[in-house]
């Protein structure tokens, strides 16, 4: 089974874990996500994005997005809320695209100590416990879909002036980096070629590579491409009943012993081998 949080068949379920389940393999959200951390340390990259995260610290998950939980504290421990795509794309339309592409840009937020979004974080957490548990109810799906609506339509408030700022805030080379980053996401499976993303964004190759230096530690966009293509090939190995030929069919390679010379070159290890060597399933659910 691909390592994900698998909905299978409902919309939405709340729960509190350490997380430990994912050790640090990749996973691609077929759902959201959002949790609070209450205790302990985690190191954890969204996307390409990398953040530590300790207590009262937020992040949110979009539907389709790869993450990874690099490590934790022994006493690391959250507090979460899973959604369905379906709930999400209803609440999107009404707040824009340009809401969505300010969470995917910052999935991580610092709740202040004391402050008033921290008190009202955490008593929408028990919210979200409370709707999970109402499962005899005969209107728990309105319920659901109104939490996660309504817990996005404070999110949309807060960071209002933030995010509509942000073209602003951030200098154009960020905008288009960042407007990279989600192109990968959506085109990782078939495109693979600079000059694809560039055309994209509007701009040259040899401009998108000033962008992508300036806000990495000086990676190309190949460098942020292969590092991508690499996170979905290593999510895919994880569903055992995909054959790695299926694999290089589904991400459009040449032929499976193409995808597993490219993998090797990448990690060091070859498909077959990455696979028995993490060799468990995951299921949240």
């Amino acid at each position: 089974m691909e390592n994900s949080f698998h909905l299978q068949g409902v919309h939405y379920y709340y729960r509190e874990s350490n997380l430990h389940d994912f050790g640090n393999l990749p996973c691609r959200m077929d759902g959201g996500l959002v949790f609070l951390c209450v205790s302990g340390t985690a190191l954890i990259r969204v996307g390409l994005l990398e953040s530590r995260i300790m207590k009262n610290k937020e992040t949110i998950i979009l539907p389709g997005t790869v993450f990874i939980i690099l490590e934790t504290s022994e006493d690391f421990w959250v507090k979460m809320f899973v959604f369905s795509k379906e709930i999400y794309e209803q609440t999107i339309l009404r707040l824009g695209i340009s809401f969505s592409k300010y969470l995917i840009s910052a999935p991580f937020y610092l709740l202040p100590e004391g402050s008033e979004f921290l008190k009202s974080t955490k008593l929408r957490m028990e919210m979200a416990e409370l709707v999970h548990n109402e499962k005899n109810n005969n209107f728990v799906q309105f319920m659901q879909r109104n939490f996660v609506q309504n817990y996005f339509l404070y999110v949309y408030d807060k960071c209002l002036q933030v995010f509509e700022r942000a073209e602003s805030r951030y200098s154009i080379k960020q905008n288009r980096f960042y407007d990279f980053l989600s192109l990968l996401d959506r085109h990782i499976k078939t495109e693979r070629n600079v000059e694809f993303y560039a055309g994209k964004l509007s701009i040259t190759p040899r401009y998108l590579g000033k962008i992508t230096s300036e806000n990495t530690s000086g990676e190309s966009p190949k460098d942020l491409i292969d590092k991508r293509l690499i996170l979905e090939i290593k999510v895919l190995l994880q569903c055992v009943e995909l054959s790695i030929q299926q694999i290089a069919d589904d991400l459009n390679f040449p032929d499976q012993s193409y995808l597993s010379r490219y993998f090797k070159h990448h990690t060091g290890i070859s498909p077959s081998r990455y696979r028995n060597e993490i060799g468990c399933d995951v299921n949240l659910v």
